[in-house]
């Protein structure tokens, strides 16, 4: 009675306080594991799973709340990446204290017999190794889906296992960290009170001083680890827009615009990459990189858009891209005739569907280069999908397989949310396979928020500049209004696209008469016929609809 009297009185600061402080010095040593891994291996952190498995199970409602909260993408990225790294340092010292616990309350005193040489005793791994297992095990059954995300581009199946290979190491290190942490920051006689010139006290002074020096240089470490991969990260080209005065026909490559879900996007190795067909096919195929590019290719103009993208904004670009037509792939692998979807992965996790019936389009492609070069890595080297008339969402970067669907597929089905489908983004409610609207905008003179940058003057001619895209319809006419929509002028298209998936520039003088301020809109008809609809609609969740309006401040001419 005496003992466990005793015990309870200094459990708290005798062994639960160097308890969770051996936790977070084994948090920070897994943490700078799982960094060193990610930089040096490309294996997803998982962090980067449980982003990845958690954003299609929320609510678009959610998403978009959080993104207000955070203001913006970039920034939720980051508050992310923080609260995901305070939070396992947080579990990881509260594993240290119930280890502490479990090895000093509940052993120690149902044993009163048992008197250790070292903390460090077989007890310590019939707690540690059961731990890391269940632990490990946890996060496997939870990360299912994502666990083939390999930032090297590996095979699915190679990527599943090095990704639960990579928890297993680091989890099994941060575990063999905390028990000998433990053992050092203890003395291995918990009834004894050492007085301060004991040798022993003096034994134990030093390994606490060891032990905080280790766990000083692994969070030096893990800061300059997250550095490097801070530098490597996409927070500075995230949300790349093309507009304004210079826009060209074709988009450089540099300047396409950019939207990605990853911290670090992928760097894939080519020679590692594959394409693979699965599913409903009749015969299933692993294509290499030089089998695929061994095909007959073709080279065709396609203009992409985020479904992000706001009227009058910069999301959208236009490419020359070159690639195989995934209809002959298509007749190699043969899909079934229940096939009705086609589910693509990618190297970073990230999957949507489109139907069959734009599989067999011939305009669907599996490209590997844009605009005469190599895809860079930003882009989707070595492979990636381009598909005309749906948002960008659905022109996969870094794809490595094709999976076939049957229309019974549960994975088809509706969701928790009310939504019939699966991918990352329609999963949480974003429309799925919405053919792109007409969209039509002024990129010069050079706008500011609603209105141009500068005024205008009086009498004096003025070029106004811009775009216009009809998804895969292709545009028949653009006009522009002085008026607010109450009469319209003919603007010749001196850019057409070169078929109906891209992008065309037009060009209209214009000379205003009077000052004051004119509110000016543009809007095109397609290659269907249809006008542009002037419906006012935010990108959540179909995509944006209206027309680009812009006010124009028309000075009078100086005397």
């Amino acid at each position: 009675m005496k003992r466990s009297t005793s015990l309870s009185a200094r459990g708290a600061t005798r062994w639960l306080l160097p308890g969770f402080f051996a936790g977070l010095i084994a948090g920070v040593v897994m943490l700078l594991i799982m960094a060193l891994l990610r930089l040096f291996g490309f294996v997803p952190t998982p962090t980067e799973l449980i982003f990845d498995r958690a954003f299609p199970l929320v609510s678009i409602d959610f998403f978009i709340w959080s993104l207000v909260q955070a203001n913006g993408y970039t920034p939720l990225k980051l508050s992310g990446i923080f609260a995901a790294l305070a939070g396992q340092l947080f579990v990881a010292g509260l594993a240290g204290a119930i280890y502490a616990w479990i090895s000093e309350r509940v052993w120690v005193e149902r044993d009163a017999g048992f008197l250790r040489r070292s903390h460090l005793s077989a007890r310590s791994w019939w707690l540690v190794v059961p731990g890391v297992v269940a632990v490990w095990l946890l996060f496997v059954a939870l990360l299912g889906p994502q666990l083939l995300t390999n930032y090297r581009g590996l095979p699915p199946a190679r990527a599943t296992f090095v990704s639960c290979l990579g928890m297993l190491v680091s989890f099994g290190v941060c575990g063999w960290t905390l028990a000998h942490a433990y053992a050092l920051l203890t003395q291995p006689r918990p009834t004894t009170v050492l007085a301060s010139d004991d040798p022993a006290a003096k034994s134990l002074a030093r390994r606490r001083f060891l032990v905080t020096g280790i766990g000083a240089l692994a969070a030096v470490a893990l800061g300059g680890a997250l550095r490097r991969l801070f530098r490597l990260g996409t927070f500075a080209y995230d949300g790349t827009e093309y507009l304004g005065p210079d826009v060209q026909k074709i988009t450089p490559n540099d300047r396409f615009y950019q939207v990605t879900k990853n911290l670090v996007d992928p760097d894939v190795a080519r020679d590692l990459w594959r394409l693979e067909f699965t599913g409903h096919v009749e015969a299933p195929r692993v294509l290499t990189f030089a089998e695929l590019t061994a095909l007959p290719a073709v080279e065709q103009e396609t203009t992409l858009q985020c479904i992000s993208y706001r009227v009058g904004g910069g999301l959208i670009s236009n490419a020359l891209w070159k690639g195989v037509p995934l209809p002959a792939l298509l007749a190699i692998v043969r899909p079934k005739a229940d096939a009705v979807a086609v589910l693509f992965h990618a190297a970073d996790g990230y999957f949507e569907t489109f139907s069959i019936a734009k599989a067999h389009e011939p305009t669907t492609l599996v490209v590997w280069e844009m605009n005469g070069a190599p895809l860079t890595p930003r882009h989707g080297f070595p492979v990636r999908l381009v598909v005309p008339g749906l948002y960008g969402e659905r022109s996969a970067k870094w794809v490595t397989r094709l999976e076939f669907l049957a229309a019974n597929d549960p994975l088809l089905q509706r969701n928790r949310h009310g939504v019939k489908g699966v991918g990352f983004y329609t999963e949480q409610g974003w429309g799925p396979n919405i053919v792109v609207p007409t969209t039509s905008r002024f990129d010069a003179p050079k706008v500011a928020g609603d209105r141009f940058a500068e005024p205008f003057t009086a009498g004096q001619p003025v070029e106004l500049r811009g775009m216009a895209f009809g998804g895969d319809q292709g545009i028949s006419k653009v006009e522009v209004s002085f008026d607010d929509g109450e009469t319209w002028q003919d603007a010749p298209i001196t850019a057409p696209g070169s078929n109906k998936l891209s992008w065309s520039l037009w060009t209209l003088a214009w000379t205003p008469a009077a000052a004051g301020d004119h509110r000016l809109q543009v809007r095109a008809t397609n290659g269907a016929g249809e006008l542009q609809s002037t419906e006012q609609r935010n990108t959540v969740p179909q995509g944006a609809l209206g027309l680009h309006k812009v006010r124009a401040t028309v000075v009078a001419a100086r005397a």
